[in-house]
């Protein structure tokens, strides 16, 4: 009997222990081109089901996956460049991969007009992927905006935006949340009376193809930090941008900075977007308040396979492993990829500030 109640008491010691920390993936731009969709016609459809095998373990083990959806579901005639419209096996992909919450909040998210980005929440809310940044109307960003994650005896308070929509506008009632102070900071504070563990800021923001910050990026991350977010989260520049893990002394914890996550998969070849950047996040919580504990990065790449009669299949793998993994010598194309390590590599380990690199298989 003794025995068992040691045994039952250990049991919830480790339960408990294991509600102390939470672990988040986040990844960047997932496009879809026309290459990209010829590629992956089949006479049934459109297949995307090898994009993402190579990484979805990984990003299955994270509590919370998190990928900006920069493709609305428009449906058919699917497009690329420079109004995109995928499948909405697309999407169906990422899911499966393991990503949990879809970021809309980007200059394409009205490619198709509000009629292809009504469709883009309709098909999300049909399969049950949590979404932030574009609403029906009003009466549903009140509803579901901040959104509000719950894991792990977690309170994780999720915020995204854009710096604009190509120079298109939402019809009404249909929103889109841009880059505005003033609403920014009204969405912070109605954040926090939600009484969150963490506030994270996605924000679809920069230079495109610029390997580090712009002025604004700089002065709205001062900005988010000073009113009380604790992760910024950046996409839409294409490349990768460095990352800062620094001490806050307005609030005696640690904020974590990535200006760029670059391109998660695409078809995109100019130096530095055909690969991207996934961090990995853990969050401890104790009785003294919620920390990050640990924030590192893993380089991707884009991988483009020759096959018979020109076609190509694409596969998002971890370029670190393949890069330093000899059996891959004879792999086409590797030079590329090898190229993209060792410039990102190099450029990251001088410009970021406690965020280092990792490496899974």
């Amino acid at each position: 009997m003794k025995t068992r109640i040691i045994l039952l008491l250990l049991a919830f010691s480790i339960a408990g222990k294991a509600q102390d920390t939470l672990s988040l993936v986040f990844v960047g731009d997932a496009m879809l081109h026309k290459t990209q969709l010829d590629n992956a016609r089949r006479k049934t459809g459109y297949d995307f089901s090898g994009y993402f095998t190579a990484v979805a373990r990984e990003i299955t083990a994270a509590d919370v996956a998190v990928v900006n959806l920069e493709a609305p579901l428009g449906g058919a005639p699917y497009t690329g460049y420079p109004c995109f419209s995928a499948p909405d096996t697309f999407a169906l992909a990422l899911k499966g991969a393991g990503f949990d919450v879809f970021l809309l909040a980007n200059n394409h998210c009205l490619d198709k007009r509000t009629k292809g980005a009504l469709r883009t929440l309709a098909v999300l809310d049909t399969v049950g992927i949590k979404y932030l940044g574009v609403y029906a109307d009003s009466l549903s960003r009140e509803r579901q905006y901040p959104c509000l994650l719950l894991k792990n005896g977690f309170r994780i308070a999720l915020l995204n935006y854009t710096y604009g929509t190509n120079g298109l506008k939402p019809e009404k009632p249909c929103l889109v949340n841009y880059m505005d102070k003033k609403q920014v900071a009204a969405d912070i504070e109605e954040a926090k009376r939600m009484c969150p563990d963490m506030i994270i800021a996605h924000m679809h923001w920069g230079t495109e193809y610029r390997l580090s910050p712009d002025k604004e990026q700089e002065a709205w991350a001062a900005w988010l930090f000073e009113k009380g977010v604790g992760i910024v989260m950046g996409s839409h520049p294409h490349v990768v941008e460095p990352m800062e893990l620094r001490p806050d002394s307005l609030h005696g914890r640690s904020r974590l900075l990535v200006y760029s996550l670059g391109n998660f998969v695409s078809n995109m070849t100019a130096p530095g977007t055909d690969g991207s950047a996934l961090v990995k996040v853990v969050l401890a919580k104790d009785s003294t308040g919620t920390e990050i504990t640990s924030a590192r990065y893993s380089l991707l790449y884009t991988y483009r396979e020759s096959l018979p009669r020109g076609q190509t299949a694409y596969r998002v793998v971890s370029a670190s492993a393949w890069c330093d993994y000899p059996g891959n010598d004879t792999v086409p194309a590797l030079s590329k990829l090898r190229r993209y390590v060792k410039a990102t590599r190099e450029r990251l380990q001088k410009q970021n500030i406690g965020v280092e690199e990792y490496r899974f298989e």
